[in-house]
């Protein structure tokens, strides 16, 4: 009855062990360094979904992975394995919210991570991009490896993106919010970054912060994609159709391009832009008589003499002559 009683007891115990699954003896050897890929990522006990929560993990994080489950998991979209990582958590992170990271060259890594959240640099970036949680931990990563960058060209992008990541942060936050935590006191740790555009009702970052930005690396081709950014950022108050207004602010915004990058890469479709409003501005001006006459067409020619000859340049000038001819 004894040898009975061990040979279940031993059976039982076969059953336990074969019961608990064991993620050491089926999980592949993997060690690699990777990069944290989203905001807020959660690092779990176990290579499942249902797993209890660790703890987070931020934007940017570097990760050593050690081993990685034998299957893939669907998770929303993406369908990835999933890693071990023992620092600065331990636990398991799913593989379609990590990306790889090269330790030798951080600010190709840095930089490659935080242009597949924001676009290329280039990008005028509108609302929507970037929920605040994303806004914010990719602007602070991208303010943190901006001061790490070896090289200036990666340092001015990278302070760039923070301005985009800090913009898209204000975008995120509703006009019924931005006055209450955690929303206020990130908008006041910004200082004179930002203004409050009282039209908008939201904030904003400042114009003056980009083209400060954009003399800062003006020695790098960085500084060109800057002031094209410099030239698209929010100003305060609405022109409603005034030529002497529209006339000014395309001075201090396609002008200030245009006269630190005469022969820049973005000469043509500033020019684009601009005339835009011209054409606009070209039917006005025989109802705004009055309005026409206080345009400094002056400063206009000393914008556009550097700038290199082109159809675009000359239609710039066709119609500010043609505005020209109401003064």
């Amino acid at each position: 009855m004894q040898v009975i009683f061990k040979a279940l007891t031993m059976f039982g115990l076969c059953l336990a062990v074969q019961a608990t699954p064991s993620y050491a003896a089926t999980n592949t050897a993997y060690q690699a360094p990777k990069i944290i890929a989203g905001a807020g990522v959660r690092v779990r006990a176990n290579p499942e979904l249902t797993a209890t929560e660790v703890g987070k993990l931020a934007f940017g994080t570097v990760v050593v992975t050690q081993q990685r489950s034998p299957t893939q998991e669907t998770v929303g979209a993406k369908k990835d394995y999933w890693y071990s990582v023992n620092t600065p958590l331990k636990g398991w992170v799913f593989g379609g919210l990590l990306q790889d990271y090269d330790a030798k060259n951080p600010d190709k890594a840095a930089v490659q991570l935080i242009r597949s959240k924001l676009g290329k640099p280039e990008k005028v970036l509108e609302t929507g991009v970037l929920n605040f949680n994303e806004a914010f931990e990719v602007s602070q990563f991208a303010q943190s490896a901006a001061t790490k960058a070896k090289s200036i060209e990666a340092a001015g992008e990278l302070k760039l993106a923070y301005l985009q990541a800090v913009q898209q942060g204000l975008y995120a936050i509703n006009p019924e919010q931005n006055q209450k935590p955690p929303y206020s006191t990130w908008v006041k740790s910004l200082g004179s970054q930002v203004f409050y555009h009282e039209l908008a009702g939201g904030y904003y970052v400042d114009s003056r912060t980009f083209w400060k930005l954009a003399d800062q690396y003006k020695a790098a081709s960085v500084g060109d994609v800057i002031a094209w950014q410099a030239a698209h950022a929010a100003l305060g108050g609405e022109c409603e159709g005034f030529v002497e207004c529209m006339s000014y602010r395309g001075q201090i915004t396609a002008g200030e391009y245009l006269k630190r990058y005469p022969k820049g890469r973005y000469v043509i479709p500033m020019l684009e832009e601009l005339n835009e409003d011209l054409a606009y501005m070209a039917k006005e001006a025989p109802n705004q008589r009055a309005n026409v006459k206080e345009i400094d067409f002056a400063r206009w020619d000393k914008i556009l003499a550097p700038v290199s000859k082109s159809p675009t340049l000359d239609k710039t000038k066709q119609y500010l002559k043609q505005i020209k001819v109401y003064q």
